[in-house]
């Protein structure tokens, strides 16, 4: 069954209905403020929710300033996490793509559970507690930083963040000061068509004490796959809509006062998987296009208080996320019901929920630093499930009336017959305390120990009607209620020795969790689907050092990592193939990092990141309906075993128009997309390459080629080998780039 995209019911009924640095602490790039330089500069982020140094926090972070991002031409995620030690990103539809960090996944798609990565922006969490409404992918355009943490971060981020966080963080408004940046590209992708850009950021104070910032982004990204069915040519055009506004109040220099407001829609026109066996490459086959619409909203609260002694934050924010989704099923169902296409099913769907924090940092400088604080989130979801097509409900009458004995299958009065009717209300709560505490021994030695306490709820509602029921039950509708409650604890200890200014050494043992729930199915006749599945625990140890050789003309960050996987949430199947969650198993992953950046000369500088990953099954276990058992010892999904990337950047800051020339190359190897499947993902090496040159003091251009050898890569096959996702095609663009 192909499910290329997070239906609940798809996942539950439908789904299964199978008849036949790059340094690891440092910011990318470079860590100087100009690329090529031959100094380090030290880049601040609050990736562990207090100001600090990335290459002196103890644990493994990588961080991406506003400045590097721009000069690496990033707009998305696939920029700059495919960049990143320990993350594979599984690029598929916008909106939908994950993140797998550190190879803690069973999936390479978004499923019924929690996702194993959490997601931030100005620390507002926008990863959903149960079904994953989406992912949203904030343009870079004038960030701060963008920070990716690997390692569970339970501690500070909470559930979700099993494999890591990513936390993005907008630039912020800037008191007494008029700025404004504007921003236009054209581009031309092989195989597909054109598109382009605009995006601009007006910074604005308002008196002394009050600023605005405003930012706004138009994207059109051209489609590259063509679809037969429908006669449309680079169907999978995506349109990318949005901004945010932020302000800042500063009435004392002590307090401030911020707010934002962030909105952004993701509309494609036709979701971008080819169907290479049954088509062609690039092609694919639909009765009626797929398209798939997002949207995020965020207001947030926030209050940050210099108290002397350390600063008091309060945030309270507003989260909604939104989808309309259609497939066409009609090349697996249309067996089932001939006569009635096209078959699609409609998935609408919202996330709406509330966070409150409040934490309390200490003054740095003492022999004590400690971060103390309380949140809770609650989060409504309501998702639901149309399968219809012209005239479902007498082609299921004729079909299967007489089996069933029900000649009313369907609801006629709808539009095209709907023969799957789904309502899926889902709500959910986590509330914690928090904390950590270092000691500083001395100059050299400090230990942190930490600590979350949480409490997490979840329940459900699903009622459902139509044909599939009756398949599962022998009945025309379900009503499915269920509930789960969960208290635990997640503990971090460290140790960190820093003998000089030139050498940290660590060691890390950190745990986390995510979100269990209740299974959206009820029990088959003779077979129990268990009610709840639980929260999956996960350990992580590792060791890492931080180091600057040859007067500080190379960095070299190296870590090693063991993570114990216990209690996984795993999918399996029904007797007659429907999805439900339990929990089953373990896993064990090992794995090396190690980035390097070298000043190779005052203008010439070279990024390397090498991941070296073993992330495979420790227990069996059976996916049910009669498919062979996992055996331990296998490989998790989306687990390329290596990936490495180089950035080389010449700055010829002097020259005529001051350019910089940048080569970026990337290679992710072969990992399975699904279990046992045979698909795989990865196995593919990309090389981009950029020219910036600056025509005065304001206006700069830009030209660039993206994967320049047109590799056919596959980023997702999670869906079977006829639904692939694929790296852009080779693609040529040039950028106007005006400041104020």
């Amino acid at each position: 069954m192909r499910i290329h995209r997070p239906c609940v019911l798809g996942a539950a009924l439908l789904g299964s209905v199978a008849f036949g640095a790059l340094t690891a602490g440092a910011a990318l790039a470079a860590p100087s403020e100009s690329p090529g330089s031959n100094t380090v500069s030290e880049v601040v982020v609050t990736a562990t929710k207090r100001p600090e140094v990335v290459r002196k926090i103890t644990g493994s972070v990588t961080a991406f300033t506003g400045d590097q991002l721009e000069k690496l031409g990033a707009q998305d995620m696939s920029d700059y996490l495919t960049l990143t030690p320990g993350v594979v990103f599984d690029a598929s539809t916008p909106g939908w793509s994950t993140v797998v960090i550190r190879g803690v996944s069973t999936t390479t798609g978004i499923d019924q559970g929690q996702s194993t990565t959490g997601y931030f922006i100005n620390d507002v969490p926008l990863t959903d507690p149960f079904y994953s409404i989406a992912t949203p992918d904030i343009d870079a355009f004038d960030v701060n930083n963008v920070a990716i943490l690997r390692g569970p971060q339970g501690t500070l981020f909470g559930s979700a963040s099993l494999g890591g966080a990513i936390n993005y963080q907008a630039a912020a408004p800037e008191l007494g000061k008029f700025d404004a940046h504007l921003q236009a590209t054209i581009e031309d992708t092989d195989h597909g068509g054109v598109g382009g850009s605009g995006k601009i950021m007006l910074n604005a104070p308002l008196g002394d004490t009050f600023a605005l910032r405003a930012v706004y982004v138009y994207r059109d990204e051209a489609g590259y796959i063509d679809n037969v069915g429908t006669g449309k040519n680079n169907s999978n055009t995506t349109l990318i809509r949005g901004g945010r506004i932020e302000a800042l109040w500063q009435p004392t220099p002590q307090t401030k006062i911020s707010y934002l407001f962030l909105d952004q829609t993701e509309n494609t026109k036709d979701l971008g998987y080819e169907q290479p066996v049954s088509v062609g490459a690039y092609e694919k086959d639909t009765i009626v296009p797929e398209t798939s619409n997002f949207s995020s909203l965020i207001h947030s609260l926030r209050l940050d208080q210099d108290l002397g002694f350390g600063t008091l934050t309060a945030m309270a924010s507003y989260h909604e996320k939104k989808q309309n989704t259609v497939e066409d099923l009609t090349g697996l169902l249309g067996p089932l019901l001939p006569g009635a296409t096209p078959i699609t099913i409609l998935q609408p769907a919202d996330s709406k929920g509330e966070t409150y924090e409040v934490r309390l940092a200490s003054k740095p400088g003492g022999p004590l630093d400690y971060l103390i604080g309380a949140m809770h989130d609650e989060t409504f979801e309501h998702v639901y499930n149309y399968a219809e097509a012209p005239n479902a409900a007498s082609v299921i009458d004729a079909t299967y009336g007489p089996l069933f004995g029900d000649p009313n299958i369907g609801d006629e009065t709808a539009p095209g017959g709907v023969f799957l009717n789904a309502d899926i209300p889902i709500h959910a709560q986590e509330s914690a305390v928090f904390g950590e505490a270092t000691w500083h021994f001395n100059d050299q030695w400090k230990a942190t120990l930490g600590g979350r306490f949480f409490d997490i709820k979840s329940s459900n509602h699903t009622v459902t009607s139509g044909f599939y029921d009756i398949l599962a039950q022998g009945v025309t509708s379900t009503d499915q209620q269920g509930s789960l409650k969960q208290s635990g604890f997640t503990p971090k200890a460290s140790i960190t020795w820093t003998p000089s200014s030139d050498l940290m050494v660590y060691a890390l043992a950190d745990e986390g969790f995510r979100f269990g729930g209740p299974n959206l199915i009820a029990s088959e006749p003779g077979f129990t689907v268990p009610a709840n599945f639980k929260s999956d625990s996960l350990v992580n140890y590792e060791i890492g050092e931080r180091s600057n050789l040859f007067d500080h003309r190379l960095q070299l960050d190296l870590t090693a990592f063991y993570i114990d996987w216990s209690n996984i949430q795993l999918h399996l199947e029904t007797p007659i193939g429907l999805n439900y969650a339990a929990n089953a198993g373990k896993a064990h992953i090992w794995g090396l990092e190690g980035a390097t950046t070298w000043f190779i000369a005052p203008a010439l500088t070279l990024n390397t990141s090498l991941t070296y990953l073993d992330s495979k099954l420790a227990d069996p276990f059976s996916p049910g309906a009669g498919s062979p058992v996992v055996p331990s010892g296998t490989t998790l999904p989306g687990a390329s075993k290596w990936r490495f990337s180089n950035i080389l950047t010449y700055n010829w800051g002097e020259g005529p128009g001051r350019p910089t020339f940048v080569l970026i190359q990337r290679y992710v190897s072969k990992a399975p997309g699904i279990f046992l499947s045979g698909l795989s993902q990865g196995g593919y090496d990309t090389v981009d390459a950029r020219a910036m040159f600056h025509l005065d003091d304001h206006l700069g251009v830009s030209l660039y080629v993206s994967n320049i050898g047109d590799a056919r890569g596959v980023t997702s096959a999670f869906n079977g080998p006829e639904e692939t996702f694929l790296v852009r095609p080779r693609t040529f663009g040039l950028t106007f780039d005006y400041r104020m």
